[in-house]
């Protein structure tokens, strides 16, 4: 899983105020937005289906989130449940645990809270509505700039939020380590969702 000031030349200074004013309050309330869209994402049970290209290498992966707290992850190399009762992997049939914990490597990669976002989330953009797999979206723009495990990483973010104010899409170009890779996230809610430690 990979993954996030305006100026303006000072001539009138009552009317450069002004504008300076609408313009950070636009940026402040498309931060907002972006954060609540994250906010009710984490509150609900989730499935995301990701498609990570980077090197020339195409990556797909799917994960199930009952919460944060429960995730099962997996593509065409491994399969990963991780609940707050230990992490299981499995490369084949058999279900073992790994001798150092992986969930805390994965759960870096998911935000905990709005604090989270909004410590690495470095700027934010409203691009109006548009329409996502035929119903109509709003979008946003964010750039992310923060280090996870150690490693630095910047992403630039596209998201769609629909009628109920839920993520439904996201899009992102990052870089990290030297490599970039673009990944596209398609999101489906579901409280059917269930994440429990293999049997």
């Amino acid at each position: 899983m990979r993954s996030f000031s305006f100026r303006l030349p000072l001539a009138a200074s009552w009317a450069c105020g002004l504008v300076l004013t609408s313009v950070s309050a636009l940026a402040a309330d498309a931060r907002d937005d972006v954060f609540k869209a994250y906010q009710k994402m984490m509150g609900s049970r989730f499935a995301v289906d990701m498609t990570t290209t980077s090197g020339g290498d195409t990556l797909k992966s799917h994960g199930d989130y009952d919460t944060v707290e429960r995730i099962h992850f997996k593509n065409d190399k491994m399969e990963m449940i991780v609940v707050p009762e230990g992490t299981w992997m499995r490369t084949g049939k058999d279900w073992t645990k790994p001798p150092v914990d992986m969930g805390g490597m994965v759960k870096q990669f998911v935000p905990k809270s709005i604090d989270d976002m909004r410590a690495g989330t470095k700027s934010a953009s409203d691009d109006g509505m548009t329409t996502w797999n035929g119903q109509p979206v709003h979008a946003y723009m964010y750039a992310v700039d923060t280090t996870m495990m150690g490693i630095h990483v910047t992403s630039k973010n596209k998201i769609f939020v629909d009628a109920a104010g839920r993520i439904v899409h996201a899009d992102s170009d990052g870089e990290a380590m030297g490599r970039q890779s673009h990944t596209t996230q398609d999101i489906r809610y579901d409280d059917s969702i269930k994440v429990v430690a293999p049997n």
